[in-house]
């Protein structure tokens, strides 16, 4: 745990008495894919860093729709924001594969803060960064059609390899969810960028295989 709290932002500025001290708090918890971590509504108890798997983050309404707020990955915290407000929790999270996570305690995480106000600090920055980040994905929603929205996930979410570009698998319901969409309207657009050779389609990733067409 000691080891892996070194490499995760902001936690690997402080000294090896300071991450220890973290780790000390630290409750280690392992939950299988499909999982719910968090409901939206809860009441906030605790905080978490992923160290391994992946989640995701989503709000739903009265009715049932869900809209992905964020896809984490290793190293990423969640639940933080209400934990530190004091408020129920704003969205749900559920693991997207087998998922093992650091837990903290409220009252234990808020001690370690009130201890170390440089990690204070950089986390109100993360979370302005996060807030801005959430701003311009609700923009992309607002302010593109389908394909537009597609694209922007494609394009946020891609890697280099070589003269190509990795996104992850996520599957089409997962997408629709991300920029609320249907799945059907996901399915046929994707269909489409398959047939004309602009994406192809491996176990684990969409791969760009050329630059996607501006309009569909």
């Amino acid at each position: 745990m000691l080891n892996f709290l070194g490499t995760v932002t902001p936690y690997n500025t402080l000294d090896e008495q300071g991450l220890q001290s973290l780790a000390d708090v630290a409750i280690r918890r392992s939950y299988k894919k499909d999982m719910v971590i968090i409901q939206q509504g809860d009441d906030t108890n605790s905080m978490f860093i992923l160290i391994e798997g992946e989640i995701r983050v989503y709000v739903e309404d009265e009715k049932g729709k869900q809209l992905t707020v964020r896809i984490l990955k290793s190293g990423d915290s969640f639940g933080e924001v209400a934990l530190i407000g004091d408020f129920p929790r704003t969205a749900s999270v559920v693991t997207i594969t087998d998922c093992v996570v650091a837990a903290f305690s409220r009252e234990k995480y808020l001690s370690f803060l009130k201890r170390h106000s440089e990690i204070a600090l950089a986390l109100a920055k993360n979370l302005a960064n996060m807030v801005r980040d959430t701003t311009e994905e609700l923009g992309s929603i607002a302010l593109h059609d389908v394909y537009g929205r597609i694209t922007h996930i494609f394009e946020k979410y891609a890697v280099e390899a070589g003269d190509r570009r990795l996104v992850p698998k996520f599957t089409h319901r997962e997408i629709a969810g991300m920029i609320g969409s249907s799945r059907e309207m996901v399915s046929k657009i994707l269909k489409d960028l398959e047939n004309g050779s602009y994406i192809s389609i491996t176990d684990k990733h969409y791969v760009i295989n050329k630059n996607l067409p501006a309009n569909w």
